[in-house]
């Protein structure tokens, strides 16, 4: 993938990231930095780290014990974890789910 593609599509995913997260302000916070979005629980439970990897081309998903690489497929038009066969707004949605214990869905 080009830079320039793969940049314009990680924009897309932090806006959409930072979108949904703003509708459970209640539930956690979130600090964003250049390609790099931290996720922190109101209750403590946990957090989850979304971040560009540009030399890559791919975005990070980190939490707990746990990490998972997505690259973007454009057959399947996602981003998806080969090795774990996992879509990234399907694995975060229950991720934060799993947290918060209210049902998220990422449009």
């Amino acid at each position: 993938m080009e830079m320039a593609e793969y940049l314009k599509r990680a924009k897309h995913l932090f806006e959409s990231v930072e979108n949904k997260l703003d509708e459970y302000e209640d539930d956690m916070d979130y600090d964003q930095v250049d390609g790099k979005i931290e996720i922190i629980f109101e209750n403590g439970s946990s957090r989850l780290v979304v971040n560009t990897q540009r030399a890559i081309s791919e975005i990070w998903l980190a939490g707990g014990a746990r990490a998972w690489h997505f690259k973007w497929i454009d057959e399947k038009q996602q981003w998806l974890a080969e090795a774990e066969q996992e879509e990234f707004y399907q694995l975060l949605a229950r991720l934060i789910e799993d947290r918060i214990k209210k049902k998220i869905v990422f449009d």
